[in-house]
């Protein structure tokens, strides 16, 4: 027979634990004694009670501090966005042509003016011969004439600037050839013999007409500098100084001939010629020119004082004439003095940078940039070898 034994019963499971009840948060001890009482709840057994003991003698008990707030935490700044790394690619190496030169818009103003202003002297000594040609006496229609002929020898030269880009050498390649062509011009009265008013106004209407466009078209093709063409201007002024020596020494009637003409007009057209052969071949910067010419200047003046003070009124002979002979050489050769002089003078100056000529050897012009692609690093050159 068996026997099932038993033991006692599993105790039930506890029931939940109800909310603690909140305390009102009233300090005053007669409203807190009025309050009544909270229920006790029944505590299953072999659990700790969790209601709150009585004050003791019926004295309220003074409410809990409240808690402070936590501080607000920041919010994270954003990150910044950098974009990944592009890869390097420079700039193309690019040779700028030698002699080339940028010019302010108004330096290019001013030599075009040049160039109109010689084309309108032009059209005004064409307007002159007419009047005189013609023995035109109204006033009104002899304006009219001048006006035309300076309007329309300016209208030709402003056409010859829109048509071509005009630098200073080409400018003052103009205006030297103006004034040369007008001399040469007037140096053709004496051999042709003219002496009428209109004979002579075409001599010098032919001659700058033909002096200014041969300068115009000589300044384009040899692409002459400022510095260039001013020592174009200066030889020939040395020219004709010299020519002047030579007619004036060589003068026997002491009268103005042929022979003085032709010594004239060979000297000038010489020392043009010579200059405009040598002048693309310099280097010298604008100041070196302006220094030289200035320089050729202050020694004829300086010889001419000389000769001025050494030389009384009457020589030995008690001539006067030989006088003349002995300024003329002094002043020629206290030019040429100074026009060596100062070439000695400026010889250490730097040279125009838009005349540059290139280097040779082995890196002559070469350039070099560094190139940087992605997460690869390099050495661009270009240039000349």
């Amino acid at each position: 027979m068996s026997q099932t034994t038993s033991g006692p019963p599993p105790p039930p499971p506890p029931p939940p634990t109800p909310a603690p009840v909140a305390q009102p948060a009233y300090t005053d001890p007669a409203l807190v004694a009025q309050q009544p009482a909270p229920p006790q709840q029944p505590q299953p057994p072999g659990q700790p009670s969790t209601q709150p003991a009585p004050p003791p003698n019926g004295q309220p008990q003074p409410s809990p501090q409240p808690q402070p707030y936590p501080q607000p935490q920041p919010y994270p700044q954003p990150q910044p966005y950098y974009p990944p790394p592009q890869p390097y690619y420079p700039q193309p190496y690019s040779a700028q042509p030698v002699g080339q030169v940028t010019t302010s818009p108004a330096r290019n103003r001013a030599h075009n003016g040049e160039v109109i202003a010689d084309f309108a002297a032009v059209g005004t000594l064409a307007a002159v011969d007419i009047i005189v040609r013609q023995d035109i006496d109204n006033g009104g229609v002899g304006t009219m004439l001048l006006l035309g002929g300076l309007l329309g020898g300016g209208a030709s030269g402003w056409l010859l600037t829109e048509k071509y880009k005009i630098d200073e050498g080409a400018a003052r390649a103009t205006t030297i050839g103006l004034i040369v062509g007008a001399a040469n011009g007037a140096l053709l009265i004496e051999p042709t013999g003219w002496e009428e008013p209109s004979s002579i106004l075409g001599l010098l209407f032919f001659g700058s007409a033909i002096g200014a466009s041969g300068g115009f078209i000589y300044g384009q093709a040899a692409d002459l500098t400022g510095a260039q063409a001013t020592f174009v201007g200066n030889l020939t002024v040395l020219g004709a100084a010299t020519a002047a020596l030579g007619a004036i020494a060589g003068s026997r009637d002491q009268e103005f001939g042929n022979w003085e003409n032709g010594t004239l007009a060979l000297g000038t057209d010489l020392g043009l010629v010579a200059g405009a052969l040598i002048a693309p071949q310099l280097d010298w910067s604008p100041r070196r020119a302006r220094i030289v010419a200035a320089a050729s200047g202050v020694g004829a003046l300086v010889g001419g004082m000389v000769a001025g003070l050494a030389t009384g009124e009457k020589n030995d002979t008690g001539d006067t004439e030989r006088n003349g002979d002995v300024i003329a050489a002094c002043m020629t050769a206290g030019m040429w003095g100074g026009f060596g002089l100062g070439i000695m003078m400026t010889r250490d100056s730097a040279p125009d940078p838009s005349v540059g000529r290139p280097a040779t050897g082995a890196t002559a012009g070469a350039s070099y940039m560094p190139w940087v692609a992605e997460g690869q690093l390099g050495l661009m050159a270009a240039g000349t070898w």
